[in-house]
């Protein structure tokens, strides 16, 4: 479980900007349309929708405001794209869960993942939150139809393991909604963390050591079992 860890949960790449197309033979326009979503992402996540201010995202870009407006004619565009360009970030990370799969090892590679992103992109974890509590108005069609799909199917897989032992018998949405509280929460509430524990380097002391725990804890939690430990 250990190199499974070692090998998804990379240390962080904050600095990266979220990308729009392929990372190869990238334009100067693509470029800096990069360099305005990272802005962006920076800036929502701290200040909403209605506190970012436009002047303020091509600051943090490193641009004229005029550029920012030429890529993106309204700060609702704008927020519109970073929004959805974190979304499919999250399904990107949501992967694959099969039948075939051990389910300790399947679960444990996916929270694994939802760590990773958390600690990889915490403005975007805390802008999509920031969405979904103000009752998703950009998102929303997203959330009640490719994620709420996923997780259906990926319930079944569920109710496959659980059937055979494997699981304990909880609803797969909520397994879900166990999952993301608990992952999310290290990128939501950072501020939070850091003041309790007194940490000064968030990702060593948070991050490398914690991680481990909390993949324990949830598989202990979900009772996943592997097939040859099943009576």
């Amino acid at each position: 479980m250990a190199g499974v860890m070692e090998n998804q949960l990379q240390p962080s790449k904050r600095s990266g900007p979220l990308r729009i197309g392929p990372a190869e033979s990238r334009s100067i326009g693509n470029r800096q349309r990069d360099k305005i979503v990272h802005a962006a992402t920076q800036v929502f996540s701290r200040k909403g929708y209605d506190g970012a201010r436009v002047d303020e995202i091509a600051r943090h870009a490193a641009l004229p405001k005029g550029n920012v407006l030429y890529y993106f004619k309204t700060k609702q565009d704008l927020y519109r794209v970073v929004i959805e360009q974190v979304v499919a970030l999250w399904l990107d990370a949501l992967g694959d869960i099969a039948l075939d799969t051990s389910p300790r090892v399947a679960i444990s590679q996916y929270i694994t993942r939802k760590l990773a992103l958390s600690r990889n992109y915490p403005e975007a974890s805390r802008l999509f939150a920031m969405e979904v509590i103000s009752g998703a108005p950009i998102i929303g069609e997203q959330l009640r139809s490719q994620l709420r799909e996923w997780v259906e199917e990926k319930g079944l897989v569920f109710r496959r393991w659980q059937r055979e032992g494997r699981m304990a018998a909880i609803e797969p949405a909520h397994a879900f909604f166990m999952i993301w509280a608990v992952t999310q929460t290290y990128a939501d509430f950072q501020t939070q963390i850091e003041a309790v524990t007194g940490a000064k380097d968030y990702d060593a002391e948070i991050y490398d050591l914690a991680a481990p725990d909390v993949v324990a804890v949830l598989v202990r939690g979900l009772g996943l079992r592997d097939e040859e430990l099943v009576t």
